[in-house]
Order: structure tokens, then sequence, then C-alpha cells
């Protein structure tokens, strides 16, 4: 059985850090209720408005019930990860169930506001635990301030994970080389002009296999400075007359900035660098944020191979050449180096 560890960061060591906590009460509404059968916010088809403290979430609806319709953020909590539609199903499926996501729940925290990761690196999650649910064009996210971005947890909601890998209703399969699914984040000043953007890849087609992650992901937002607000824009290689077709939903958590000008001390969050397939048989990627080296022993701690990656996000290295058996590759970015294990057959 995996053991349950802590960060090595605490988010809430450095005074002048805030981290978004969906587990206390909200500045607005004053009671958010959730639905105890399907785990969302009660008002998602309203136009309440969605406040924590420092933070003020885009939301807007009509139409109350399952049959209406919202945008923006809400809140969810059942981790629910089930396939409700294909190609060939009728979309009330998914209206009638978009409340889950693909890690199977909200983020576990210690005691001290850690986020909890097993062994291995995976953030622990636990349905009932609440969550943002994101969905429609550009939402935003507005601060009460202007404060230094830090980072943010991202995961993939069911709707477009299934619909990329199976096609639904309204989107085709992403099944063909150089599609993606995406999301780029762009901070925002006090005037509302942009200080930058940071894209995450949500879904990608690369050497006819669909990359996709089921994990809260950490997003790095240091690259967009000081900002006032965060905006949010889906886009994904299948377009249609009227726009993107691949369900526009997605999942977020844990955000975290740090007080402008301060003198505090910033302890990045833990490297979050995934690497895939292993087992490899001809091309291994390293994905992550700022990713400055890698480099990979074999068992008896001889070289095999050191790649410069300055700073890039994705790094593919070819392992056809290699001899079958087990390797620890490091990896170095923006946090720290870490090591993984990688088995080549």
């Amino acid at each position: 059985m995996l053991g349950i560890v802590a960060l090595t960061h605490n988010p809430l060591v450095a005074q002048d850090t805030i981290t978004l906590n969906l587990s206390v009460p909200p500045v607005e509404p004053a009671e958010l209720v959730l639905d105890t059968e399907k785990g969302y916010w009660t008002d998602a088809f309203g136009d309440a408005t969605l406040a924590y403290e420092h933070f003020t979430f885009s939301h807007g609806g009509g139409m109350y019930g399952e049959s209406g319709y919202w945008s923006g953020f809400i809140v969810g909590s059942n981790g629910d990860t089930e396939d409700y539609g294909s190609l060939n199903s009728p979309l009330d499926g998914w209206l009638s169930n978009q409340w889950g996501n693909m890690a199977g729940g909200g983020i576990q925290t210690g005691d001290d506001g850690s986020v909890l990761r097993d062994e291995n690196g995976k953030v622990q999650t636990e349905k009932g635990i609440p969550y943002l649910l994101v969905n429609g064009a550009d939402p935003a996210i507005t601060f009460d301030g202007e404060y230094e971005a830090v980072g943010v947890y991202l995961n993939n909601h069911p709707w477009p994970y299934y619909g990329n890998l199976y096609g639904d209703p309204y989107a085709r399969a992403l099944n063909e080389a150089g599609d993606y699914f995406k999301v780029t984040i762009s901070g925002l000043n006090a005037d509302s002009e942009g200080t930058g953007t940071v894209e995450h890849f949500l879904a990608e087609y690369r050497d006819g296999e669909l990359y996709q992650s089921t994990d809260w992901e950490w997003v790095d937002l240091s690259p967009l400075g000081k900002v006032s607000g965060l905006k949010f824009t889906l886009s994904s290689t299948d377009v249609g007359e009227w726009g993107m077709n691949t369900a526009a939903y997605f999942c977020l958590d844990k955000l975290q900035v740090r007080t402008a000008d301060t003198d505090g001390i910033h302890v990045p969050p833990p490297s979050t660098v995934q690497v895939y397939p292993n087992p490899v048989v001809d091309q291994l990627t390293v994905a992550g944020s700022t990713i400055r080296q890698v480099t990979v022993y074999d068992v008896s701690g001889r070289l095999v191979c050191q790649l410069q990656a300055n700073g890039q996000s994705r790094l593919t290295i070819p392992v056809s050449q290699w001899s079958n058996g087990i390797y620890i590759m490091q990896i170095t970015d923006a946090t720290g180096t870490v090591s993984r294990k990688i088995v080549k057959k």
C-alpha cells in the first residue's frame, strides 16, 4: 500500500503566500449549499456571486434546474469519473452529470494546509472535498488587490476527457497528429491589461497516442508577474463553424498568490514533473514547468545521457537504442531536482 506524505513545502509557512481554501465558508454567497446527491452548488444555474477571501470568480447561469446552463466557476464535490456519453449517445447524460473530475475528488491537505501526496508524488484526493468546476469562454478570477502569481492545480473534467478519447455528440475524438486541448492562463493587471500567458495542455495527441492526465497537476504561474486577476481561455484543434467543439470544461483548486513587494521568503511548490510512457519502448516524454536539465543513469550508476532543457515545458527523449532494464532519471526544474525510475522494455 502506498504511504501518504505531505508536501515538503507548506503554503502557510511563508506569511505572504495566500492559498485558495474552498473548505471554509465563502464571502459570497452567505451560505453555499451543495446538492447532497449530485454534489454541486445549488446556485449553479442562477446568477449568484461566488467569492472567497481575496478571490472573486466569474459566474452566470439561467433556467434553474438541471435543464439550465451555467458559465464561469462553480463548486463541486462528488469526484465522479464516470463516462456519461459517447459519440452516439444523447447529450442529456452529460448535462445531468457535469460535476466530477478525473482525479476522483478534491485535494487532501494536512492540518497545516499542506497538500498530501503519496510516495510517488501523486496528489491525494477524496470525494466530498470541494473543488472548482470551470466552464465557458474566458472565465476569470478577480483579486482584491495586486499580487504576485505563484501557481494553481488543474485537473481534467470527465466530459472533455472522454470526448477526447471517443468523441461525443458535438466533438470528435482527438486522434490526429498535432491534436490538443489546452488552457491558456492570462495575467491581468489593475487596468485589465495582459501581463503574460502560461499554457497547460489538458490533452495532446503525439506519437500515435493521446496523453491526458487524471491527476491534479501544478501549473507554475510565476511568469505572469504581478497581477490583479487571471483569465482562462480554452482551445482545441477540434473547431467547427461556431468555434471549439471540445466540451469547454476543466477543474481548478489551490490557487496561490503572494503579497506583492514583500521581503517574505517564498518557498516554491514541489516539482510535479511527469515522465511517460513508463514502461517505455521507443520515446520518452518529460513534461513539467521550466525543466532545466535531465540526467539518466543505469542501475550501475553509469551516465547514459544528459540533456539541457533551458526552461522548456516538454522534452522528448529517444530511447529505442537503450538496453532493456531499469534506469534512474534526475530532472531539475525551478523547484529543485527529483528522481524517477524508468523501465525500458
